[in-house]
């Protein structure tokens, strides 16, 4: 029924406790709804702390797990990340050691290649050089030839413009005889001061052997019977020579190396007298073990066969050419005496002015000054063993003649230079050549 009806029959007072009479039975269906929701609320509660309580336990080590599942899971991602950079890591350094490897092999290629090419252009320079010398003395000759062949009026104007020539490069001449000059007498001077050294060291040890020494220009004479000799007293007196001029050497090169910047000339006395040292102690070796004589009698009585005595003989030319190599650089340097620079103009020239001819001649000179008036106290033999051991100075200067090229050119400085001719050092040193010849023609005697 609608409301309404429902008014209109009951009236309204009666209608309104029948519907205060459904409010109220509404509130009690509604009131008992909500306990019951309350109650469903308060079991499900009790349930869930039930459930709560018996799988706590669990449940935490449920978590637990998570935790260490996914702490696992990072770790096995952050280690594939590090392999995976390691990895490329490698591959990109692999590829730049093949990258580095492919260019350092292209880079020795293309090296040898240029030391080829480096190597052919010297090699036909040299042939070039060879032919133009071969070509320029044939024509020369032809030339020289045909002018004693067809001598007359007009040859004679040739020469006389040739000498004409000559003349007018007369400076570079002076300084030329200039260098080649001082030079000669610093090394001759040089060997007579180590030369005369040695023999007077050497006498003074022969007087602890008790023997009688005289003391000549070319030699030292024991004056004793043969039969005085012994192993101790020839090993030490053949000996003493050698290695007084091995120390004097080294201590002239010493001399030298503290003066070598300064533009004085005296430097080469100590340069030289390094170059007789060396020559005195390898020279002896090398001619000694060869010819069993002077200092080969001191290796034969150290009892050595054949065999060591080719090994001394080998190590001495070896030693000697070494020390030519090496020491070609400060006869160059000894140039700042004379120029302000030595380059391609003037190295060649000054390396034939100051180190070839000073020592042909001066080789040529001792060895004359060596030869004796009369030979009572002395055989040929000995002589001529003196003279080749002199000329063992030729194994040093021929590696000074072939590496003086592959020296770059030296500036020293802008000071002005004086070549002007030592003739006091060239006095002295003729008056220790005649002092040296006819004051030890005689002899100088020792007991």
């Amino acid at each position: 029924m609608k409301e309404t009806t429902k008014r209109k029959l009951f009236g309204n007072r009666l209608y309104t406790i029948y519907r205060r009479m459904r409010f109220l039975s509404y509130k009690k269906k509604q009131n008992k709804l909500r306990k019951k929701q309350v109650r469903k609320e308060e079991i499900r509660a009790e349930q869930q702390t039930r459930k709560k309580n018996k799988h706590s336990l669990r449940f935490r080590i449920y978590r637990i797990f998570r935790l260490l599942k996914y702490v696992i899971r990072r770790r096995k991602y952050h280690r594939l990340k590090k392999k995976n950079k390691r990895a490329a890591q490698k591959t990109e350094n692999k590829e730049l050691k093949q990258r580095l490897k492919l260019q350092s092999k292209q880079d020795r290629l293309l090296d040898k290649q240029k030391m080829r090419l480096e190597k052919q252009e010297l090699k036909e320079e040299k042939k070039a050089r060879k032919l133009e010398r071969k070509e320029w003395t044939k024509s020369h000759l032809k030339t020289f030839l045909l002018e004693i062949k067809t001598f007359d009026r007009h040859s004679l104007k040739r020469w006389y413009h040739w000498f004409m020539k000559v003349t007018e490069n007369k400076d570079k001449r002076n300084n030329f005889f200039v260098i080649t000059f001082n030079s000669l007498t610093y090394f001759i001077l040089s060997y007579l001061v180590i030369y005369i050294i040695s023999q007077l060291i050497t006498a003074w040890v022969a007087t602890s052997f008790d023997y009688k020494t005289i003391l000549y220009y070319y030699k030292i004479y024991y004056n004793i019977e043969s039969d005085d000799w012994t192993a101790d007293s020839v090993k030490i007196l053949f000996s003493i020579m050698p290695l007084a001029g091995l120390i004097l050497g080294t201590i002239f090169i010493i001399i030298y190396t503290t003066f070598k910047n300064e533009p004085g000339k005296i430097k080469l006395f100590f340069l030289w007298g390094f170059v007789h040292g060396m020559v005195m102690f390898f020279g002896a070796l090398l001619m000694g073990t060869l010819l069993n004589k002077d200092f080969g009698w001191v290796i034969a009585y150290l009892y050595y066969r054949d065999t060591g005595k080719m090994v001394f003989s080998i190590i001495s030319i070896f030693a000697l050419i070494s020390i030519g190599a090496v020491i070609s650089k400060s006869f160059l340097i000894s140039g700042n005496s004379y120029f302000n620079q030595i380059d391609r103009t003037n190295k060649k020239y000054f390396l034939y002015a100051q180190v070839i001819f000073p020592a042909i001649i001066g080789t040529i000179v001792l060895a004359f000054l060596k030869i004796p008036n009369t030979y009572y106290y002395v055989t040929t033999d000995e002589v001529f063993f003196e003279i080749i051991k002199l000329s063992t100075l030729i194994i040093l200067i021929i590696p000074l003649i072939t590496t003086y090229r592959s020296f770059h050119d030296n500036f020293f400085d802008e000071e002005p230079r004086r070549l002007n001719l030592k003739w006091k050092l060239m006095i002295v040193t003729i008056l220790m050549i005649f002092a040296f010849r006819f004051g030890f023609i005689n002899g100088i005697y020792f007991q």
